[in-house]
């Protein structure tokens, strides 16, 4: 391995590393939050606000509908966070040992490629009074001849926006949970607790759930987090009168009027305190239900008639899965329509019209793979800088862990406005560096989840094997560290190309306009109802994330097509 000999030089390396982390990934956001305090006391030279002042909160605390717009963020946030676990937990309760298994990973695999915003575009197409589900329906079962004057997309309460936040979130839960039961002996757990009478749902629900949500409890958090500040799938499923809080301080931060910044800065501030309460209200229902749970131990609550329920469960808890892919489905027929007039259930002509003006959106697809692919191979080298620098089996510090997952739990509305304001006085707003490192700055956390596990996980045999026979440090990293973990480096690829894709607000922001993607394009067009160019541009966002699976997946094949099986690495 490529580890110095000398403790001290180790001890040096690591703190070295360690103190780049957290100055390159860590302080950017800590600095952004300061960026958005001084504008929210009202301090912002540039306009010519040279003094401390409540007048921003004032001004943001007379906005109109400000209460309702923070309840319908904390309403949609903690339920879609609740709703989305509580499905997981079904759908692995009827699904893991069976044999429809594998079918679903390789369904839930693309799903978690899918960016929020191109899902939300395909709820809209499936989901609108003329979207293609009503279109199905009609006139045959609803009877209608002409499209429903119904206010469902998007609905007044926001339960459009929590069902979009499932369908997004879901496959995510189920696949990290996936990887926690790979580590629990769930069918010996199950046999124990039917021995003793328990149902299939009870014994997993006493037994195994609560060692599964133990592992997976980070990721819940950070989805809550999300999930209570997101802004690309609110603009096209939330109500607008009022919208959410995120999109209330997105408009203040994007008006002509350079002054709504300050009041907006405020209600950035409230954000984070959203935040943070939500947080507080999960952690007091999870006290509670983990009450419940040892009182059912306890008192051997067996709930023998569960059972019969598990399966119309299971497909209560698949419908945001499948609605999600009949609107990806919807919104290809979208970008392919001519004219398709209501109620028909498909087009009556197909064209590549919106197709053909690939001009205005190759430059946008192209930033966008650039980017996903410059963000993702920077963070994969700090995360491969750091495990080859460090001890071989030390545990990272608290705080480089907080810095790396701090943007996991600050929302990004919250602090993105102060980086692009730091970047502007130092003209770096607007560039690619710029663009790239606030890419990176979210792409890391899931790298470092990925490889730091298989990286712990290698077998030192191998690299001691090698250094006798005189492999150089170099050498063993090349020619057995990278092929050992060549699956672990896979998915992390695909998952900060996906990420990357995926990210409208740090581009927004941070590319100051100067520097678009095809997902900023994308929720321009759905909010502006072009749905056929909106269709087109949903298509190109999955393309990306689906394009660099299938030539990982091409390229892992054909290198390792001569080989058997290879362990501690992650090849079987």
């Amino acid at each position: 391995m490529i580890v110095p000999h000398n403790p001290l030089l180790i001890a040096f390396s690591r703190k070295m590393i360690m103190f780049f982390v957290m100055i390159a990934f860590g302080l950017p956001v800590l600095l952004g939050i300061c960026g958005v305090m001084l504008p929210a006391m009202g301090y912002f030279p540039a306009l010519g606000f040279e003094q401390l002042s409540f007048g921003p909160a004032r001004q943001f605390l007379e906005t109109p509908g400000i209460v309702a717009a923070g309840w319908l963020s904390v309403k949609t946030g903690i339920l879609a966070t609740a709703l989305s676990l509580v499905c997981c937990f079904v759908i692995l309760i009827g699904v893991t040992n069976s044999r429809a298994l594998p079918l679903m990973r390789r369904w839930l695999g693309p799903l978690v490629a899918v960016p929020h915003s191109a899902m939300a575009i395909g709820l809209v197409f499936l989901l609108a009074p003329s979207g293609w589900l009503m279109r199905l329906l009609s006139p045959a079962v609803t009877g209608f001849e002409q499209p429903p004057d119904w206010s469902l997309v998007p609905d007044p309460h926001g339960w459009l926006l929590v069902f979009g936040l499932m369908a997004k979130e879901i496959p995510f839960l189920v696949m990290v949970s996936l990887g926690a039961i790979a580590t629990l002996p769930t069918l010996k757990l199950q046999h124990i607790g039917n021995s003793l009478g328990y149902s299939r749902l009870a014994a997993w629900g006493v037994l195994i759930l609560p060692l599964v949500y133990r592992q997976i409890r980070l990721p819940v958090v950070a989805v809550l987090v999300f999930s209570l500040s997101v802004v690309d799938m609110a603009l096209l499923l939330a109500p607008s009168l009022p919208p959410p809080l995120a999109i209330l301080v997105l408009h203040g931060f994007l008006d002509a009027d350079l002054a709504a910044r300050l009041p907006a800065s405020v209600g950035a501030l409230v954000q984070i305190g959203i935040g943070i309460g939500g947080v507080a209200i999960w952690l007091l229902v999870e006290f509670l239900f983990s009450c419940l749970t040892n009182t059912m131990r306890r008192r051997g609550w067996r709930l023998g008639i569960a059972d019969k329920l598990l399966p119309l469960l299971v497909g209560a808890a698949f419908v945001p899965l499948v609605a999600a892919s009949a609107g990806l489905g919807a919104a290809f027929l979208w970008s392919v329509a001519g004219s398709w007039f209501f109620p028909n259930a498909f087009p009556q002509k197909l064209h590549f019209l919106h197709w053909q003006d690939y001009a205005g959106y190759l430059p946008l697809f192209k930033n966008s793979v650039w980017l996903a692919s410059a963000a993702t191979l920077s963070a994969i080298f700090v995360v491969l800088l750091w495990l080859y620098t460090a001890p071989r089996h030390a545990l990272p510090t608290k705080w480089l862990v907080g810095m790396l997952y701090l943007p996991f739990f600050i929302p990004q509305i919250s602090f993105l406005l102060g980086m692009q304001i730091s970047l502007s006085r130092f003209g770096l707003d607007g560039t690619w560096l710029a663009v790239i490192w606030a890419h990176v700055i979210f792409i890391l956390p899931y790298i470092w989840f990925i490889l730091a596990p298989a990286h712990r996980a290698l077998d030192t045999r191998f690299d001691d094997i090698a250094a006798t026979l005189g492999a150089a440090p170099w050498q063993r990293f090349w020619r057995l560290h990278l092929p050992l973990m060549a699956y672990p480096l896979g998915a992390a690829v695909f998952i900060g190309m996906s990420v990357s894709v995926a990210l409208y607000l740090p581009t927004l922001f941070v590319g100051s306009g100067r520097i678009n993607s095809i997902t900023v394009e994308a929720v321009s067009l759905a909010a502006g109802g072009s749905r056929g160019p909106a269709g087109v541009a949903a298509m190109l966002q999955i393309a990306i994330p689906l394009l660099s699976l299938t030539l990982i997946h091409l390229a892992l094949r054909w290198r390792f097509s001569r080989f058997s099986g290879m362990h501690s690495g992650g090849l079987q």
